[in-house]
């Protein structure tokens, strides 16, 4: 190249051969080699990222949901534990109206303790959709633990801002039958890897709810949600906002804990 032969870096002016000698268009040419190996993240590493923050072994947890429906806010608080993607319990401890009523997850099935019946009440099918104790939340959504990456398809179509945070936008798309939102569009922070935003669609290409994860705190090298807000769109002015507390992650787990007879228990 002659000293007056003319180059273009993508992104920046027009210069001179000799002008790549000046420390700035150096800087500029090494800047914009970075930005381009952070696009060459794909949606996969994304979402893989976002798995390994909020996907665990099994996890303990108190939790208070503020249910807000036509102005009016309802407070409710349980515990709980999930082992995998195949077990959970959930127990109500407040107001008094709830307490004991139990929830209990062993694989694809679901029961219902209510202690004024005294026996457990299996969930299945579409009642898994519905509200989970009058909240936005349905029981699937409460117990979900599953990898998106073993459950949908994912592209990453861009970057965009939700509340001042820098985000990857991505589209995932089922590609497995049992799954309880057929699209999602999610938006990832693109320092801490948290899913901020997420839009959940059926099948039809309904938006049916949106999810935000408002606040999370960094508990054994995980970026873990721990106050999310959820909207259920096809209901008028509600939402209802989940914050979890005394969380324990990797948590060791009574076997006992996940049987009918515990909890149908006295």
């Amino acid at each position: 190249m002659t000293e007056h032969q003319l180059i273009r870096v993508p992104g920046c002016q027009r210069i001179r051969g000799a002008e790549l000698h000046s420390p700035i268009i150096r800087l500029a040419i090494v800047l914009h080699a970075f930005c381009s190996m952070l696009f060459a993240l794909s949606g996969e590493d994304v979402i893989r990222k976002v798995d390994a923050n909020t996907v665990v072994g099994s996890i303990s947890y108190s939790a208070k949901m503020l249910i807000s429906f036509g102005g009016k806010i309802r407070e409710k608080e349980f515990a709980g534990f999930v082992q995998g993607e195949e077990r959970a319990y959930m127990e109500f401890t407040a107001p008094a109206r709830d307490k004991d009523t139990r929830f209990l997850k062993i694989d694809d099935e679901m029961w219902l303790y209510i202690p004024s019946v005294e026996k457990a009440t299996k969930i299945a099918g579409h009642m898994l959709r519905q509200s989970l104790m009058g909240s936005d939340f349905s029981y699937d959504d409460v117990v979900e633990n599953e990898r998106l990456l073993d459950m949908y398809e994912i592209e990453l179509v861009g970057s965009d801002s939700v509340n001042d945070r820098e985000t990857f936008k991505l589209q995932l798309t089922a590609k497995i039958d049992e799954v309880n939102y057929f699209y999602r569009t999610v938006w990832v922070d693109k320092e801490t890897y948290i899913p901020v935003k997420t839009e959940l669609y059926a099948k039809s290409g309904k938006l049916m709810k949106e999810v935000m994860v408002v606040d999370f705190k960094k508990i054994d090298g995980y970026n873990y949600p721990t106050r999310i807000i959820m909207t259920n769109k096809l209901r008028k002015d509600t939402y209802t906002e989940l914050s979890l507390d005394k969380i324990q992650l990797d948590a060791i787990v009574p076997g006992k804990v996940f049987t009918k007879a515990y909890l149908e228990r006295k």
